[in-house]
């Protein structure tokens, strides 16, 4: 910065790079919708007029979200970008707001942005994005491990290597084998680990009210620490009337996609556990408020990712140390670690099954920016009038 007269100010953002990034990930994914190989995500970095740079992820996921990384880039270019580089001081709360005059839907790249002026802003105070959000109350949390859907010997395999590494949470993907196979997996699991483990059970949509029932039914003596988005996010219904008569906590993870779907959920009390992506609901602020909410309701929330990149995760830490709800169990800050490649040094921030908060300003990610160009299959620069 030119001098420290304005240090708590931000300047107008002068340049904008935007970089569509795609990894491999180390071990294919299988899931409700199919199986993942890689992932794409789009990189946002600012530069303000003092040369302060923040950096930005969006990760739409076209099953989840809606829209592709393209579409993200395309909104950027065209609409968000513009918006934030004709501010004259664009903070980020102030910044958020206007993006939802500006255009409809887009939450993940609406995300990138307020994630790159968070880190911005926490650059120019010399302070974690954390501090931002109104303090951290933890240092580090428990790190989950996913399980693609598949059998017991396949989880086992899984299970004893991330073990041996630190790892205690898994979640079981399923939605895809039959209900009694699903029931038996997770006795099988639980005969050879008992309290060793928890396990968490995730079928992404994948049920019907009946196969739902069944399952819970088959597990309600088990350990499970929720069972998450049973049946299709618009079946409020059927969640309400499975979280009414279910021992076990249902989890509402595609059908919270933004405040409103959160105070429904609520409402209705068709969850008491929310999954918060920090992407997917638009970035930290807005997950904030969704947090907020879940408090309000006496809801719980469980940190969840979109297989992400180190900036991505690296907000979504920042945000998951700031909430007093958190439910006890690990929380997912393994992305990087299923990445073929990663640009950022976010991986190394977890360490024994557990991630530290980094002491560093901003969102406290290094972010390796030869890495980025190298990785990068398109992307454009933008730059305000002189």
């Amino acid at each position: 910065m030119r001098d420290g007269s304005d240090v708590n100010a931000m300047a107008r953002v002068v340049a904008a790079e935007v970089f569509e990034i795609e990894a491999a990930l180390v071990t294919p994914y299988k899931l409700s919708e199919g199986t993942l190989v890689s992932t794409r995500a789009v990189l946002l970095k600012l530069t303000d007029a003092d040369g302060v740079e923040g950096w930005g992820e969006a990760n739409p996921y076209d099953t989840f979200t809606g829209g592709t990384a393209s579409d993200a880039a395309r909104a950027l270019k065209e609409t968000l970008l513009p918006a934030v580089m004709g501010s004259s001081a664009p903070t980020p709360g102030c910044i958020d707001e206007e993006l939802d005059t500006r255009l409809a839907g887009h939450l993940s790249a609406k995300g990138a942005v307020t994630m790159a002026l968070l880190d911005i802003l926490g650059k120019r105070l010399r302070v974690p994005v954390a501090t931002l959000l109104g303090g951290a109350l933890r240092e580090s949390l428990p790190v989950l491990w996913p399980l693609s859907n598949g059998t017991p010997e396949e989880d086992i395999r899984v299970i004893d290597q991330r073990i041996e590494q630190g790892f205690s949470s898994f979640m079981l993907k399923m939605g895809t084998s039959p209900i009694r196979s699903e029931i038996q997996r997770v006795a099988d699991l639980e005969a050879r680990y008992g309290s060793r483990i928890t396990l968490i059970a995730d079928a992404n949509e994948g049920w019907n009210r009946e196969e739902a029932r069944e399952f819970l039914k088959g597990v309600s003596g088990s350990r499970l620490a929720f069972v998450e988005q049973p049946l299709e996010k618009s079946d409020l219904e059927g969640a309400a009337s499975l979280a009414r008569d279910s021992r076990l906590a249902i989890s509402a993870d595609e059908a919270v996609a933004g405040l409103s779907h959160a105070a429904r959920i609520g409402s209705v009390g068709a969850a008491s556990v929310f999954s918060v992506k920090s992407s997917k609901n638009g970035g930290p602020l807005r997950a904030q408020r969704i947090a907020a909410v879940a408090q309000a309701f006496g809801i719980r929330c469980y940190m969840n990712s979109m297989i992400e990149f180190g900036v991505t995760q690296a907000a979504s830490l920042q945000h998951a140390v700031t909430i007093g709800n958190l439910v006890d169990v690990g929380h997912a800050f393994m992305s990087t670690l299923r990445l073929a490649e990663d640009p950022t040094d976010f991986s190394s921030l977890v360490r024994k099954g557990v991630v530290h908060l980094p002491e560093r300003a901003g969102l406290g990610v290094e972010v390796d920016e030869s890495h980025v160009r190298r990785m990068a299959v398109s992307g454009f620069h933008l730059r305000s009038p002189q």
